[in-house]
């Protein structure tokens, strides 16, 4: 989204605080309970996945450019939150138990919506109780895409699907990868214990591993960016600390991010704060933008800002409870939240975008959206459009909607 060249003054807050209505809904088609399961920005297009489908409608105007239906009765169960090329990488499989050794990769071309290669694998680790997709899963990297399968990570050609290595990481489980350049970072965890490894995209060679420096056991390890490398704890048990770590080029432990002070610690997961699948945190300059708990209530949570370079907790918005969405646009940190308020009988829907200052958590700008009861999955900003993916689809719900920052 940097690449945009909109003018900076769309940011400014001289604007007046009034709700923003929409320029365009896309039309509704499928099934009228279809849940986004994840959402790309890729060329002036907004792409929408569901369980069934993939959408892409135009930036511009809203109309549907392409529409691809994931094939026979298989059912989403991962995609990359990267383009290479056009291209993007999902995995669908029978939606059964019994499915997941029969799943397979297709390679997608994202601007015309044409499956480039589809390949079966034996995805045993894809499989979850939940409906979500599972994130880490698949990964790009120049000419080779990369599946985590449970047991290995096997790059296949991006243009073809033929396998071009595997890379075995012995008997650790709960295998999680994210590209950047020429490194695949893969996280495991195995008897309580993480372990983070850089590969080579070219071989599939092992460059380094090493376990992030952490306190206690460990229950689950993420992989939250691969560019600067953010790798997300899960303690286990009473002695395990919830926490974000970052790492150097070497693996090294740069910083530790794990305390907001007055008792408000990092949120590890946690996927009831937001959406499955979608950034809980993001970094604008030095400063990386995290949610923290509320001591006082356990489903609640604020964005803080800490010092990537050090790991020093620099702010907490103390208003910025309830998100639904969280990211950075042009140097600045963009947070929605879509709220019901209630006044004796009156029930009224509220949605606001608020615009920090990533050095200290100030306010610089805000709006109102004028919403319905629809909720939001995420929101994606291009230029001075910002684009409201639905959480749901129906009559009444449409999957994607646009407002013009003015």
């Amino acid at each position: 989204m940097y690449e945009d060249r909109a003018p900076e003054s769309v940011w400014l807050p001289k604007r007046r605080w009034r709700k923003l209505k929409p320029v365009w809904q896309a039309a509704h088609t499928g099934r009228a309970d279809a849940e986004a399961l994840g959402s790309l920005l890729h060329e002036g297009l907004v792409v929408r996945a569901t369980f069934d489908r993939l959408r892409a409608f135009d930036v511009g105007t809203g109309q549907e450019r392409w529409s691809w239906m994931v094939p026979g009765r298989d059912v989403l169960a991962a995609m990359t939150d990267e383009v290479v090329d056009g291209v993007g990488l999902l995995v669908h499989w029978p939606d059964t138990h019994a499915g997941r050794k029969q799943a397979r990769v297709t390679a997608l071309d994202l601007t015309s919506g044409q499956a480039l290669w589809t390949v079966p694998r034996n995805l045993d680790e894809l499989w979850h109780h939940r409906s979500g997709l599972r994130p880490g899963s698949v990964a790009l990297s120049g000419e080779l895409a990369m599946v985590a399968t449970g047991e290995a990570v096997v790059a296949l050609d991006r243009r073809t699907g033929r396998q071009v290595w595997v890379m075995q990481p012995g008997h650790d489980h709960y295998v999680r990868i994210r590209a950047a350049g020429e490194r695949l970072f893969v996280v495991t965890v195995r008897a309580g214990a993480a372990t983070v490894r850089a590969v080579s995209v070219a071989d599939g060679t092992v460059l380094w591993k090493r376990p992030p420096a952490v306190d206690g056991p460990v229950e689950k390890a993420h992989l939250v960016r691969a560019d600067p490398l953010l790798i997300s704890v899960e303690g286990e048990g009473r002695r395990g600390t919830d926490c974000l770590v970052r790492l150097d080029a070497d693996g090294n432990t740069v910083a530790e991010f794990s305390s907001a002070g007055a008792g408000s610690t990092v949120v590890a997961g946690g996927s009831w704060r937001i959406a499955d699948g979608r950034p809980w945190a993001t970094w604008a300059g030095d400063t990386l933008v995290t949610l923290v708990s509320v001591p006082s209530t356990e489903h609640l949570s604020r964005p803080a800002g800490f010092s990537l370079s050090t790991g020093r907790h620099l702010w907490t918005w103390d208003d910025g409870w309830g998100l639904d969405a969280l990211t950075s646009h042009r140097g600045h940190v963009v947070a929605l939240r879509h709220y019901k308020q209630e006044h004796e009988e009156a029930v009224a829907w509220r949605c606001e975008v608020e615009v920090l200052d990533p050095a200290d958590g100030r306010r610089v700008a805000r709006r109102r959206l004028r919403v319905k009861e629809d909720e939001p999955y995420t929101l994606h900003l291009h230029g001075d459009r910002l684009l409201w993916v639905g959480r749901k689809s129906g009559p009444l719900e449409p999957p994607v909607k646009a407002y013009d920052w003015r």
